[in-house]
């Protein structure tokens, strides 16, 4: 009987098993890297939407500081609801300035933020995102009257003699932008009575 020997000198087989657990390696590392830039281009994009969300929402109550005095210059508000200041911006309501609150829920509690069914400017942005805009205010006396009247050099409506009194706004911007952003932002403006400009939407 003859025996036959079989020598494993021959290291071309190691080097193969070892090539492919290096290739695995690194294909498993090339996947999980793949895998994370996309979450992180998810993520920047994500936050570059809710950015341009927010900064629309803060825009929005800037125009509505603008559109808050020439609606005062008004005394009766703007000619009619619904109108259009330019092509993208509606008022809804022609005499916002008047409102000392805005509509209560079935609980009476205020409901202050805009939406699609409740405001008071609206302003159509591009690709179809919109700015809905929501103001109220209340009357408040102003501090130190007396002592400004007295002096008599502060002009009209900043004294007493020019009544001391101020009006008070909450505006709310709602923005409802891309892939269902949404950003709200609160601004409080003053108004003294008796700076009113030239009304330019009688």
């Amino acid at each position: 009987m003859k025996r036959r020997w079989c020598q494993m000198n021959n290291p071309n087989g190691g080097v193969t098993i070892a090539a492919l657990l290096i290739l695995a390696v690194l294909t498993i590392i090339g996947i999980s890297s793949i895998s994370t830039s996309n979450i992180e281009v998810q993520i920047a994009t994500n936050d570059k939407v809710h950015k341009m969300a927010f900064y629309a929402a803060d825009g929005g109550t800037e125009l509505g500081t603008e559109l808050l005095e020439l609606n005062i210059a008004c005394a009766s508000g703007f000619e009619k609801d619904n109108l259009p200041i330019t092509d993208v911006i509606t008022v809804v309501d022609r005499d916002f300035w008047m409102q000392a609150d805005k509509p209560k829920d079935g609980s009476d509690n205020v409901i202050p933020f805009p939406s699609d069914t409740e405001r008071d400017v609206l302003i159509n942005n591009a690709a179809g995102t919109n700015t809905n805009l929501s103001i109220f205010g209340v009357t408040a006396l102003g501090i130190g009257g007396a002592i400004e009247m007295a002096a008599g050099y502060e002009g009209k409506g900043k004294g007493a003699a020019g009544g001391g009194v101020s009006l008070l706004y909450q505006i709310f911007s709602q923005h409802l932008g891309l892939a269902d952003s949404e950003s709200v932002v609160a601004i409080e403006w003053r108004h003294n009575i008796g700076s009113e400009g030239t009304c330019k939407y009688p």
